[in-house]
């Protein structure tokens, strides 16, 4: 007796094991999956990354991302293109006595911004510029962007920038806000400066200009940052410390980045033998920015 009773059992798990295995196939047959299963994706071979700084000195692990941008398509929430209503200043000593910042000029391609400069007459270039003006604004924080610059013996600086709205007030500080430049590349040597403008563009200017060298520049993409909290900005150079400011230099303020090319002024380039329509390009793969906690 306990013998059949044992083999019904047996039949009745097997039946059990089978029924419930057609059940979850029959529910699974539209390819239908619970909130649940959606959290694990099999096919997801490169899940998406937390974007971390390129800096090999400082800590970043509490740092959270707050702005970024990786140029697959222009963002008008994020970005104006310039369009320059009157030349901006010229550099005479290198053949450009006009230059302009033209929507036209920026562009995008293979997941970067590319900003042209282009030569549009024996004395004229047109140039690309972006900026984030009353768009996105922050007070410290970390920026990183990463650039292959414009050629500079064409006659072209490419730069990382930032500004403040109220820079151009006079007190002898940049608490009110400065234009302060991660780097300019306007010299064909492998290095760059950094220059923090305050108290305007006047009379009353002051600049704090800083050589920094930069291996390799004028090859390929390189990264560029700047750490800026209320003490002090520090810039940096494919996650390398170059050089700091502090006091008088270091603005209380929001600010707003931008991304350009424009005419040099390093003194060095070969912009009257170049052909009308010839030109050169910076492309940017991203930009991003960190609040540090």
């Amino acid at each position: 007796m306990n013998k059949r009773k044992n083999y019904f059992n047996g039949i009745a798990l097997v039946f059990s094991f089978f029924l419930l295995a057609f059940m979850f196939f029959a529910c699974s047959g539209d390819n239908s999956t619970s909130s649940d299963d959606e959290k694990f994706n099999d096919d997801d071979k490169n899940p998406d990354e937390v974007a971390k700084p390129l800096l090999n000195s400082v800590n970043t692990s509490g740092w959270v991302l707050m702005f970024e941008d990786n140029f697959d398509k222009f963002e008008p929430t994020k970005w104006t293109k310039n369009n320059s209503v009157k030349s901006r200043a010229g550099r005479p000593n290198i053949g450009i006595t006009q230059w302009f910042w033209k929507p036209e000029n920026v562009s995008y391609e293979d997941g970067n911004v590319v900003l042209k400069s282009l030569k549009v007459s024996d004395n004229t270039l047109h140039c690309g510029s972006i900026y984030s003006n009353n768009l996105f604004e922050f007070k410290y924080g970390y920026i990183e962007a990463k650039i292959d610059i414009a050629e500079t013996m064409f006659g072209t600086h490419t730069a990382l920038w930032l500004q403040g709205d109220n820079m151009g007030n006079v007190d002898g500080t940049g608490n009110d806000g400065a234009e302060i430049d991660v780097f300019e590349s306007a010299w064909v040597g492998n290095f760059t400066k950094s220059v923090v403008h305050i108290d305007g563009y006047g009379a009353s200017k002051k600049a704090n200009t800083r050589r920094y060298e930069t291996p390799g520049i004028h090859s390929g993409y390189h990264t560029y940052g700047l750490l800026w909290n209320e003490d002090k900005l520090e810039v940096y150079y494919d996650g390398q410390f170059m050089t700091r400011y502090q006091g008088i230099w270091v603005p209380k303020v929001e600010e707003f980045l931008w991304l350009s090319t424009g005419a040099s002024f390093g003194g060095t380039a070969d912009f009257t033998s170049r052909a009308i329509g010839a030109s050169t390009e910076a492309k940017v793969d991203y930009i991003r920015v960190w609040k540090m906690n």
